[in-house]
């Protein structure tokens, strides 16, 4: 008996080749993306108050006893808190 050269599983055989290298490049690239993808951004810093304080102060909005003053009544939220 001789096999047909198109035989039906003959074209089933190849199309589950065909599924498992796209399975199989599908993880490799989604592998590759992963391993080169940046590493995220670092978090913004948003100034803190203290910090404001100090700028304000060094750019003459404030005097140093509005400044103390600011500066003891955030101390006191500190403890608060």
């Amino acid at each position: 008996m001789m096999h047909d050269a198109l035989d039906p599983s003959l074209g089933w055989i190849l199309l589950g080749l065909t599924v498992w290298f796209a399975v199989i490049g599908g993880a490799v690239a989604a592998t590759v993306r992963a391993i080169r993808k940046p590493p995220p951004h670092p978090a913004t810093r948003y100034p803190s108050p203290l910090d404001i304080l100090e700028r304000r102060l060094a750019s003459g909005e404030i005097t140093h006893e509005e400044f103390d003053e600011a500066r003891a009544r955030l101390r006191e939220h500190e403890l608060d808190v």
